[in-house]
């Protein structure tokens, strides 16, 4: 029972730490393309859109690692489309994510603000 216990503690914190790592996860259906999870810069969601159009259907994930963005593809698409994700991906440094991220946040907040000022200064 003990044991049970432990294996389950380590796989739930083996899958927590995996999570965290991950970048953002894809859905592909009939060509399109929808964020499930996580988040990743504008044009790098427009090249993925674009390589994936001719995909029926799929899942693709990104993980960050040490040395960039590991990408992994659904057994549904191909080599070649995997490829070109991958090459995709080796475009984007990863502090294309945290940049972007932040410059995301500053512009949701300041259009947040502004449209709290339109409602309160309606008002009047």
């Amino acid at each position: 029972m003990v044991t049970f216990v432990i294996l389950a503690a380590g796989l739930g914190l083996f899958l927590f730490l995996r999570r965290g790592r991950r970048a953002f996860s894809l859905s592909v259906r009939a060509g399109e393309v929808t964020v499930v999870s996580g988040w990743l810069p504008g044009p790098m969601l427009a090249d993925y859109r674009s390589a994936l159009r001719d995909v029926p259907r799929g899942s693709v994930e990104g993980h960050f690692e040490e040395n960039g963005l590991r990408v992994t593809v659904s057994d549904s698409i191909d080599e070649y489309v995997e490829q070109r994700l991958r090459n995709i991906a080796r475009l984007y440094p990863l502090s294309a994510f945290r940049a972007s991220r932040t410059a995301e946040g500053r512009v949701l907040k300041a259009t947040a603000a502004a449209g709290l000022w339109s409602i309160f200064a309606s008002r009047d």
